[in-house]
């Protein structure tokens, strides 16, 4: 089983059994058992069960065993883990809770989309003692889970600000709102390219309500988390010929969008989850600015336009940026944007 170098991080510190809450207990064969368990048994099973289970059918991108491994790397790099002699700023029972967390947090949606987070303590009790014989343990590591998204019993966004700063678990304390914030974060910005249906895109059978999250995950060329410089590099490659047109998006309740539009609203959405977890994640990281630029490309993938996004970062009173990238880089969206293009390209031929 080939493990991230956040996982064998953790397996080496879980040698010492006196940094957990039960000292007999072997936490890195726990988790290498309850891992097995769901690479068996849930994460094959989840893409089929989503796109039957869910409100609106739909074509998800995927939710496969890659994409949780995807999130373990995300979270390693957030806290600056590259080879497994780099430390972390996580008490080794802080580290099982993550990765734990990490491993349930989409796997609600093997139920369906809808409140696919709240099913997280349905994956712990269900998996039995693969996950654990420590009910307690299980709900708080569900919560940890859940807080990645979704809505407060009040409605409010704010599902971090829910959990404790810190809570006692067994003999130990653990840092609930940091932990969260690195599991939040970590699945924000794991989309990429292989989690688009590459195949089905490039035959044009994506179904219409699916066609705009699919096409915007291909896009994705590069996502690179720098700790040391504090920032997020995302590079977007487009197709200029997908800028033509809106696409569909009814699965999620949405409407019709174009491509650009979308990247710049995903982006407006990043940086909004960036200042977010922020506020919980400083004694483990922080990330001041998001970086990013579009390279829009005809059919033999040369380039035809670069459009650079103003960097994203804490400046200014914080206010309600919602839409500024839209206003800044007008010129770019809807359907303004391949007009101009396909001019631009008549031109350079004659």
């Amino acid at each position: 089983m080939e493990l991230m170098p956040l996982e064998k991080i953790f397996i080496k510190k879980a040698e010492d059994k006196s940094r957990f809450p039960d000292i007999k207990g072997d936490y890195g064969a726990l988790y290498l058992g309850f891992l097995n368990h769901l690479r068996t048994c849930v994460y094959n099973r989840i893409d089929a069960a989503l796109s039957a289970n869910s409100e609106f059918p739909a074509f998800y991108t995927a939710h496969d065993g890659e994409h949780f491994d995807e999130v373990v790397h995300y979270a390693g790099s957030l806290l600056g883990i590259e080879t497994v002699e780099d430390s972390v700023n996580l008490e080794p029972y802080e580290l099982y809770v993550l990765l734990v967390a990490i491993r349930i947090h989409d796997a609600g949606n093997i139920y369906g989309r809808k409140l696919h987070e709240r099913k997280c303590f349905s994956i712990l009790r269900d998996s039995g003692s693969a996950s654990g014989d420590d009910d307690a343990e299980k709900k708080i590591i569900a919560s940890i889970a859940q807080a990645h998204g979704g809505t407060t019993a009040t409605g409010s966004k704010d599902t971090i600000g829910e959990l404790q700063n810190k809570t006692p678990l067994g003999r130990l304390f653990i840092r609930p709102r940091l932990i969260a914030s690195i599991v939040r974060f970590a699945d924000e910005i794991c989309e990429n390219r292989k989690r688009a249906a590459g195949y089905v895109l490039k035959h044009d059978s994506v179904p219409k309500q699916s066609e705009l999250f699919q096409k915007y995950a291909a896009t994705i060329s590069a996502n690179v988390v720098s700790y040391k410089d504090r920032r997020l590099t995302m590079l977007y490659q487009v197709k200029a010929s997908d800028t033509a047109r809106p696409w569909g998006c009814a699965a999620t309740g949405g409407t019709d969008g174009y491509l650009i539009d979308e990247i710049l609203e995903r982006l407006e959405k990043m940086d909004r989850e960036r200042r977010y977890c922020n506020r919980f994640s400083r004694e483990a990281y922080t990330l001041d600015a998001i970086r990013a630029s579009i390279e829009v490309v005809n059919d033999d993938q040369e380039t035809i336009q670069t459009i650079v996004v103003p960097e994203l970062q804490d400046k200014g009173y914080p206010d309600d940026n919602n839409g500024h990238l839209k206003e800044s880089l007008k010129a770019f969206c809807g359907p303004l944007f391949y007009q101009t293009l396909s001019q631009k390209v008549k031109e350079e031929a004659k």
